[in-house]
């Protein structure tokens, strides 16, 4: 598929709320590369805060898009 583009919602590039790379995938607005750093620092308290905002999210429906 050299130099075609194609507009596919599904696959969409989408910028990681921490580091601005553009990716495919995102668990809760944060690229894979950015939940590893965070999930391997010494200090966790940035991994800590990202899993209860994601808690927070599942429970009111807003991850999963029940509202």
């Amino acid at each position: 598929m050299s130099g075609a583009t194609v507009n596919d919602p599904i696959a969409e590039l989408i910028a990681c709320r921490d580091c601005g790379q553009d990716c495919l995938l995102q668990v809760a607005d944060l690229c894979a590369d950015c939940i590893a750093r965070i999930g391997t620092a010494a200090d966790d308290a940035d991994y800590r805060a990202w899993r209860a905002e994601n808690e927070r999210r599942v429970v009111t429906g807003e991850l999963t898009g029940a509202i």
